[in-house]
């Protein structure tokens, strides 16, 4: 198993440290992030594959689950495609008013009722709520 890491430019890293070649240990925590305004929903994919980037996440930032959940439906686990772009393959969602339970490595959830008007497009961003 690879270690967690993360890469940094050169001129950046040199803000911080002096710079040497190779792995160098890095102590971190993670704290909340604040954000303004709510959680981003962008419709993506196609009619029979939606994919939904979330942005613009407060709270505790890292997204560990979401689900959808249409008008004649019940909640949809979706599962994560990459970064948070999240997926799920239900044809009966396109078209129909969409809800989105999202949550948080920490364990909070928040939903956002009816954010995706029936209406929608692919390529569309809806804002919700945040925590």
């Amino acid at each position: 198993m690879p270690l967690q890491h993360f890469d940094m430019a050169q001129p950046a890293y040199e803000q911080i440290a002096i710079y040497r070649a190779g792995i160098v240990p890095v102590l971190y925590r993670r704290v909340q992030c604040r954000r303004f305004g709510g959680i981003h929903f962008t419709m993506n994919g196609n009619p029979w594959a939606f994919l939904v980037l979330l942005t613009n996440v407060g709270g505790a930032g890292n997204v560990y689950a979401v689900s959808v959940k249409g008008p004649n439906t019940n909640w949809l686990y979706m599962r994560r495609n990459w970064g948070q772009n999240w997926q799920i393959n239900d044809k009966q969602l396109a078209g129909a008013t969409l809800s989105f339970r999202v949550t948080t490595e920490d364990g909070r959830v928040v939903t956002s009722w009816d954010v995706v008007p029936h209406y929608w497009r692919f390529g569309q961003t809806f804002e919700g709520l945040n925590f």
